[in-house]
């Protein structure tokens, strides 16, 4: 049985933010490149990541997995609160309410399905597959919820939405909300509160 992840692929440089979240574990870093079978090599003869190359979601989601076993969930949402201070933000963005709405296009564009972007911006169409950060901002208040529903693990999007979160309101915080189920439960999505 194949995965629904085979024909798709996330891209290097994507990747690269991970790797630097946890660079300072250099051994996690060899056995996530090998996990991931990362065949290019540096100078000095130690895997490297191509931050140009495209690299199989199947090979990659595992990383997720080490990464738990070896740091523990902090470990994984430090590795989410990495990514968004490399941001780039499309000019438009100039809110938090704005900036948690760009997740889920940025989250497309950084994958390919059948080798096509998941998000054409010439378009705005953006193909299923690999599951959304759906965001609604609250009325009348400095709330939002976040409703995620994709393959990669809860404290993982927990950290992206709350560092996301915090480059425009750095006083906002994130719950999980308990009554909506969870994935790592078996729920199939996870509803996260912004407030600030």
């Amino acid at each position: 049985m194949s995965s629904p992840y085979s024909n798709i692929t996330v891209s290097g440089i994507s990747i690269y933010s991970i790797v630097a979240a946890i660079k300072s574990f250099s051994v996690l870093v060899q056995e996530l490149m090998t996990t991931m079978k990362v065949q290019t090599r540096d100078e000095s003869g130690a895997l490297t990541l191509d931050t140009n190359a495209w690299y199989p979601m199947d090979d990659y989601l595992p990383v997720y997995k080490k990464i738990d076993t070896l740091l523990g969930g902090r470990g994984l949402e430090k590795v989410g609160l990495y990514i968004p201070q490399n941001a780039v933000f499309p000019p438009h963005v100039k809110d938090i309410h704005g900036a948690l709405a760009s997740i889920d296009v940025a989250f497309h564009m950084n994958h390919r399905k059948d080798g096509k972007s998941m998000f054409d911006p010439a378009t705005g169409t953006m193909q299923e597959g690999i599951g959304h950060f759906a965001y609604q901002p609250v009325a009348g208040k400095n709330e939002g919820i976040m409703v995620c529903d994709n393959p990669y693990p809860c404290r993982l999007d927990q950290g992206i939405i709350k560092g996301m979160a915090q480059r425009f309101q750095p006083q906002a915080i994130l719950a999980h909300d308990p009554h909506k189920g969870c994935r790592a439960k078996g729920d199939p999505s996870c509803t996260y509160v912004v407030t600030w």
